[in-house]
């Protein structure tokens, strides 16, 4: 227990920047910081004083979830909208810890943190992500269509190599806009998305079989050593051809192979993807997958390896990139194993 003055704990109370109260167990406020009474816009911290928090809790429904934690002696946090004096409405995150008198857990304290604006900023950008899209796709399928009538009229060699390195960007950029769309789709339901436990080995060969049909490249795969199940989902397949797909489109050796393994430890499992190419530099493996900025790289632009990376951290799992020896680059997958 602290040994610290009482004036000291108010000192820091009323000069915190976030809006703060003390609550009873009969939620009403019995005490509250500046902060809280002009981001509530009330007259004064006095007047906020006696006010039932329900009064400005928009669902005060989560206040039974806060109770339950509080008198387990724990820390609750969540998300809420508060309502203000003059009918505003201002979400962002909660937190309440419990506070102790004699021993006993008498009252809460809780702190708001305003999260409205990040939050409409997000919708704003998803918005405009998706009209972009949206209209970026129709735009390449008119450009498409002018493409092949152009092939169909033209016999000369160098200009049917024009419109086969045309038709392959315009591909590109069909696959980037499909790719963010999936991103989207994946971020929307991140909270919501149900990750369960999967075979990994079982469930990523299929993918392995398909890239070999469809890839100009040799493929070589083991299974892993012993069967491994891994927090994941059904998205995982995605992930593997992303990984697949970047080793093979980038690879400028004369005969690309791309090698597939397992590294089954007991509380994780490594998959790895190494291929011949020309590898990635080292200032540039945070880059790649967008953590530093999204950019045109030695390896790729990123935007996969962006998705590759924002999946992966929805499995409580990593991605990075190494070199491989004697060149090309190695990336590896960490899932967390179940059994």
């Amino acid at each position: 227990m602290s040994d610290l003055a009482p004036e000291i704990y108010e000192a820091v109370f009323y000069s915190i920047e976030n809006p703060a109260l003390v609550i009873d167990f009969e939620f009403r406020i019995r005490d509250a910081n500046a902060a809280a009474a002009d981001f509530l816009r009330y007259e004064s911290r006095e007047t906020l004083i006696g006010t039932p928090v329900t009064e400005i809790l928009v669902d005060d429904t989560i206040l039974e979830d806060v109770a339950e934690q509080i008198m387990c002696d724990e820390q609750w946090a969540g998300e809420c909208e508060l309502l203000t004096a003059d009918n505003r409405v201002f979400y962002g995150m909660g937190s309440a810890v419990p506070i102790e008198v004699g021993g006993e857990t008498e009252m809460l304290a809780g702190v708001f943190t305003d999260l409205t604006e990040r939050r409409r900023h997000t919708r704003a950008l998803r918005i405009l992500n998706r009209v972009l899209r949206h209209n970026i796709r129709n735009d390449i399928n008119v450009v498409v269509g002018h493409v092949e009538q152009l092939a169909a009229q033209v016999d000369d060699e160098t200009a049917q190599e024009s419109v086969s390195k045309i038709r392959k960007r315009l591909g590109g950029v069909i696959d980037s806009a499909d790719t963010a769309r999936d991103l989207e789709h994946l971020l929307n339901a991140q909270e919501r998305a149900v990750v369960s436990t999967l075979p990994l080995g079982e469930t990523l060969r299929p993918v392995i079989e398909r890239a070999e049909r469809e890839f100009d490249a040799r493929f070589e795969y083991a299974d892993a050593c012993e069967p491994a199940h891994v927090v994941a989902n059904d998205t995982v397949r995605r992930v593997l051809w992303e990984v697949l797909e970047n080793a093979v489109e980038h690879n400028t050796s004369s005969e690309p192979v791309v090698e597939v393994s397992f590294d089954v430890q007991e509380e994780r499992v490594v998959v790895s993807v190494a291929d011949n190419g020309p590898g990635v530099f080292e200032s540039r493996h945070e880059m790649i997958f967008g953590r530093e900025e999204i950019d045109q790289v030695h390896h790729g632009n990123g935007f996969s390896l962006f998705f590759v990376d924002q999946v992966m951290k929805t499995y409580g799992g990593d991605v990075w990139v190494e070199s491989n020896e004697p060149h090309g680059a190695v990336f590896k997958l960490e899932f967390t194993r179940a059994w």
